[in-house]
């Protein structure tokens, strides 16, 4: 079947990339900051994700960039002159100043290029809970969906029904993110507490609730995904963890045991969100009726 347009996502979803070529899906680098050298994103080629998380544990303090205008300027326009439409599947606004970017650059390429359209979606969404709702589209694009049924119908449901939760291990680097006072994170600390959060419908991160100890941590995220996950058996669920695998081992064996989901998927959490929640982080995905 002959494509009319393009699908592009950024390298927040953790996705890969051979995933990404075969399912013909453009991606957008965003970058980190390591000792004032700025990396772009390369799926754990440049710097492993292993090795990253264990810099970070050591001290490391990295910064994040996001996706520049050249970046999107350039991808798109390969797809323009082809005559192929372009939608922006992207990173939730409220995480990042990106998607703003790609709204810019698709007003300046439609005066540019009359006739073709430039789209970007908000997902409202973060990591795989993005990348799952790419994954969907791409799909619908491949049995023949057209861009306008895909932007009208398809994404906003996928955007409503996506769920993300997760906790984090160490509360110091909220604190760094600006998500949580000194003192909190400080007493917090003290007492053990691992919070549990959710990603809003408006793209936000949100507090949910807070237990005592990892392995309660591990068990409310199983308990939640259980309670808001809709036809488990049809549906794979997907676990990302930020250099923790056996408690994302511990997880997936939760969610097969209380949900018997049609597969459980473990990935590296990109370095690009888990610079900003820690190591440690783990975090469960999958669609439900709706967001919290």
């Amino acid at each position: 079947m002959e494509l009319t347009y393009k699908i592009f996502t950024d390298t927040t979803t953790d996705l890969t990339p051979e995933w990404m070529t075969e399912n013909n899906v453009g991606w957008l680098e965003h970058g980190i900051v390591i000792d004032g050298k700025e990396i772009k994103d390369d799926f754990g080629k440049t710097v492993p994700h292993k090795e990253f998380y264990q810099r970070l544990r050591g001290g490391l303090m990295p910064t994040t960039t996001q996706v520049d205008i050249p970046t999107f300027t350039n991808a798109y326009e390969q797809a323009l002159q082809q005559g192929l439409d372009v939608i922006y599947i992207g990173f939730s606004s409220k995480l990042s100043g990106t998607f703003n970017t790609s709204l810019m650059v698709a007003q300046e390429l439609m005066e540019k290029y009359p006739g073709r359209r430039v789209i970007s979606f908000d997902t409202a969404a973060a990591g795989i809970g993005q990348g799952m709702i790419v994954m969907e589209a791409a799909r619908l694009q491949q049995q023949g969906m057209s861009l306008d049924e895909l932007v009208d119908e398809a994404l906003p449901r996928l955007k409503k029904t996506i769920c993300h939760f997760f906790t984090v291990d160490d509360l110091n680097h909220l604190y760094r993110g600006g998500r949580l006072s000194r003192s909190s994170a400080f007493l917090g600390t003290l007492m053990g507490i691992k919070p549990v959060l959710y990603v809003s419908d408006e793209g936000k991160l949100e507090p949910l609730s807070k237990v005592r100890g990892r392995r309660q941590a591990i068990a409310e995220l199983a308990r939640l995904a259980k309670e808001h996950v809709t036809n488990p058996q049809d549906q794979i669920i997907y676990i990302c963890h930020a250099d923790c695998r056996e408690d994302a081992d511990e997880l997936a064996r939760l969610v097969k045991e209380q949900m018997n989901p049609k597969g459980v998927d473990i990935r590296f959490l990109t370095p690009i969100i888990g610079n900003h929640s820690g190591p440690g982080t783990l975090a469960v995905f999958g669609f439900g009726n709706s967001r919290l």
